[in-house]
């Protein structure tokens, strides 16, 4: 399994200034693929060895840069949910975090076509064919396996409900009914679950950050 700190290391570091090249010039350039991913029919990521990633879905393409894609924030509605650590991403399949990067791009810039935004995703160029209606759930079934790993600090009824309120959408007083509980039971389930996922991860950073401070010798 080549992971995401490897690929980092086999790829040279993209030069954008402003905006990165679009689909149809990466397509068209003599640059090598380094790697490249079918992710079913209709998908497939590739990173090119000057550090662009090329991603496709169906008739619907977005290029970003590799080494941009850091830390992930996981948002649901206006809620921010928690903040994934670039660390968690490190040692997972390369492609994982590049997924949920292109998923979000090609999110952004359907809303662009829709007239709900003015700008595009980091104003960025990007060259893209007509937007099919079907939106895919890939970039979903990714994040609910990344989610998995975060969420085993938490309690049985932590999991579930964040889970439910942040991946399937249920509000907080369906979920009270679900768990004949109050509704402000739910949200303080809620509340403390994430300052317990911030918490771990958190502590792990700090933990991480120590441990190089101390190694080094100046």
């Amino acid at each position: 399994m080549l992971t995401l700190r490897e690929l980092r290391n086999m790829v040279e570091v993209a030069e954008v200034e402003g905006r990165v090249p679009s689909v149809k010039a990466l397509l068209e350039s003599d640059i090598p693929i380094a790697v490249k991913e079918t992710l079913g029919e209709q998908a497939e990521i590739s990173v090119y060895q000057n550090g662009l990633v090329l991603y496709r879905v169906g008739n619907r393409a977005t290029v970003f840069p590799l080494h941009t894609c850091t830390e992930y924030i996981y948002e649901s509605g206006e809620e921010i949910f928690a903040n994934i650590n670039e660390r968690f991403f490190d040692n997972e399949n390369w492609y994982i975090r590049l997924i949920l990067e292109g998923e979000d791009r090609l999110a952004k810039n359907q809303e662009v076509r829709n007239g709900k935004k003015t700008i595009s995703y980091s104003a960025v160029a990007e060259d893209w064919d007509v937007l099919g209606e079907e939106d895919t759930t890939l970039a979903g079934m990714i994040l609910c396996e990344t989610m998995e790993e975060a969420l085993l600090p938490l309690t049985e009824n932590q999991r579930y409900v964040l889970k439910r309120h942040y991946l399937d959408g249920i509000t907080q007083r369906i979920i009270a009914k679900e768990l004949g509980v109050s509704n402000q039971a739910v949200s303080d389930m809620i509340r403390k679950a994430i300052r317990k996922v911030q918490k771990v991860y958190g502590e792990g950073n700090q933990s991480e950050k120590t441990a190089k401070d101390e190694g080094r010798t100046d």
